[in-house]
């Protein structure tokens, strides 16, 4: 496989036992890079925790509420490849940092102002305010999970990016908790509450990686990578660079990992978002539970979404990411059908969440190291953002679904829910069948049994 180190050779081969030993450097790195993903992905996820609280204060039908979810959640890819092409070009490793402020700063103000009553007393402008907001937070998401991988050797890029992607489901879990408290002390007509304290732990958190991640911690990093013979993420010059070759998008368009991966993307977080907007719903229109029960219990499955996604990640180092993928399609497919159950009793909501979560958050840990995996020198951050797009333009669900309550009777009928399900189900398993026919094997085992209708050449890899 062609790696973006090309020629870079390990300074030793080391002994087994201290191969695998993991930089303290690479340690820390993920942990505050965690911290700043978990804090984007609650900029943008606490707007389906407190939808019900919209939908009644508003009068808004599911057809219509599923409308401007939609529109916001395509946002998120509004601004994410040019952002990306320019943030490359400010440098690499520990540099990202000075072009991710300005973009932390964009989704912070904007989550910020989505709690202010004065501007937010018209949904339209509540709308404005989200679309801004997740525009920059997709941006942050491209920037953070390219970050991480730049400070991981490529041997440990499964693991690592399967840790960081918790938090999305882990970070979310947390600010559901933390939302449904507030709706409990203070009334759910007091939602806007959790937009206007977002920015306090978002500064706290992003000045602390700010801090650590310097030039000298970088140097220390990429020196214990090649004295355990592993390889380091950037080759020296890259790290210096000014950002990825001329005509490196269409490159990366034409590479079938990454643009058909951008694809199947968009059809894994139909799963995400489509279940995330249909289960607070469900719960609380058709279970009957009260709005704060509702924010809460629709969070469970981020419990087992977090450990599916170092699992997950952990054992495509070994087995094959392409090979996972496909599991985890198959996997999906029997969980999204579960949640018609969902109303049976609490301990069966519980158990079909902690089921289908195991599954639903691995499939974007793993799309992002394909795309990693298969990328030209100096290009991770337009793959990144390539995937990144394809994830959000998946934002269309929450509107399909939503139509497809109101056309099954309305938020108060199961069938329109039910019917739902069956949508999302028939997707993943579309995506199963474009990821065996159309993607290449990375890594591990199944890269030597891998069959497809597209070549390793075709996918940069040797």
């Amino acid at each position: 496989m062609e790696t973006a180190d090309k020629g870079l050779a390990p300074a030793r081969v080391a002994s087994p036992a201290k191969r695998r030993a993991v930089a303290p450097q690479s340690w820390m790195a993920l942990l505050l890079l965690w911290l700043v993903y978990a804090m984007d992905a609650n900029s943008r996820s606490m707007l389906f925790a407190v939808l019900p609280s919209i939908t009644k204060e508003f009068g808004t039908s599911a057809q219509t509420i599923g409308l401007y979810a939609t529109i916001i959640t395509m946002s998120t890819a509004l601004i994410a490849i040019p952002t990306m092409i320019w943030a490359d070009k400010g440098g690499h490793g520990w540099r990202r940092k000075y072009r991710h402020l300005p973009i932390v700063i964009g989704y912070t103000l904007f989550t910020c102002l989505s709690g202010v009553t004065v501007l937010t007393a018209s949904i339209g402008v509540l709308i404005a305010m989200q679309v801004l907001s997740h525009a920059f937070g997709g941006a942050g998401e491209s920037i953070e999970v390219t970050s991480l991988a730049e400070w991981w050797s490529k041997e440990r890029r499964g693991l690592a990016l399967g840790i960081h992607h918790t938090g999305f489901p882990w970070g979310s879990l947390l600010g559901g908790f933390a939302i449904s408290g507030l709706l409990s002390v203070y009334g759910p007509q007091n939602w806007r509450l959790a937009f206007l304290l977002f920015p306090i732990p978002m500064i706290v958190v992003f000045a602390w990686y700010w801090i650590y991640c310097n030039a000298k911690r970088y140097d220390q990093f990429h020196a214990h990578v090649q004295s355990i013979g592993e390889t380091p993420p950037l080759s020296p010059d890259l790290e210096h660079g000014a950002g990825a070759p001329p005509g490196s998008f269409g490159v990366a368009m034409r590479n079938p990992n990454i643009s058909v991966i951008g694809l199947i993307s968009l059809l894994a977080i139909v799963g995400y978002f489509g279940i995330s907007f249909w289960l607070p719903q469900y719960l609380a229109f058709v279970a009957h539970y009260n709005f704060a029960e509702a924010a809460a219990y629709s969070v469970l499955f981020t419990i087992t979404g977090g450990i599916g996604q170092i699992v997950w990640g952990w054992i495509s180092d070994r087995l094959g990411r392409k090979l996972c993928l496909m599991i985890l399609f198959v996997w999906l497919t029997v969980g999204m059908l579960l949640f018609k159950y969902s109303s049976v009793s609490l301990g069966t909501l519980v158990a079909i969440q902690l089921f289908a979560g195991f599954a639903l958050n691995a499939p974007y840990t793993l799309v992002y190291a394909i795309a990693f995996d298969s990328t030209k020198p100096g290009t991770t951050g337009i793959a990144g953002s390539i995937i990144n797009v394809g994830i959000y333009l998946g934002g269309f669900g929450p509107f399909v679904i939503g139509a497809l309550i109101n056309a099954g009777g309305g938020l108060g009928n199961a069938s329109g829910y039910n019917t739902a399900l069956y949508f999302i189900a028939g997707l993943m398993v579309i995506a199963l069948f474009l990821t065996a026919l159309f993607t290449r094997e990375t890594t591990g085992w199944f890269a030597a049994y891998d069959r497809a209708l597209v070549s390793r050449k075709v996918c940069n890899l040797q």
